[in-house]
């Protein structure tokens, strides 16, 4: 599975551990935790697998390899996708 930023040209703002995001695209804000806001930054510049961007969210918070929880991956990236910030493609679907 690859994941692509769905969003454009949204506007952040942090706050130690508060990340701030708001999205003109649907005037909406939105706060997320450190985590969540790291695999949005992910997707800035172009797709990844899920799997690249679980390791570089790992790498980013100064984790171990597999200790970020792949339920608590699968739940930030599935609100992300909800609030309509990333889509999901079957990575069969990004060859053309």
């Amino acid at each position: 599975m690859v994941l692509i930023s769905a969003a454009q040209d949204i506007r952040w703002q942090e706050w130690d551990d508060i990340h701030v995001v708001y999205q003109p695209s649907s005037a909406e804000t939105h706060v997320f935790n450190e985590t969540t806001a790291l695999i949005l930054k992910c997707l800035e510049y172009g797709p990844l697998s899920a799997d690249d961007v679980k390791e570089q969210t790992e790498v980013a918070l100064g984790v171990a390899p597999g200790e970020l929880a792949k339920e608590d991956f699968a739940f930030a990236t599935s609100r992300l996708e909800e609030l309509g910030l990333i889509d999901r493609l079957e990575a069969a679907s990004t060859v053309q």
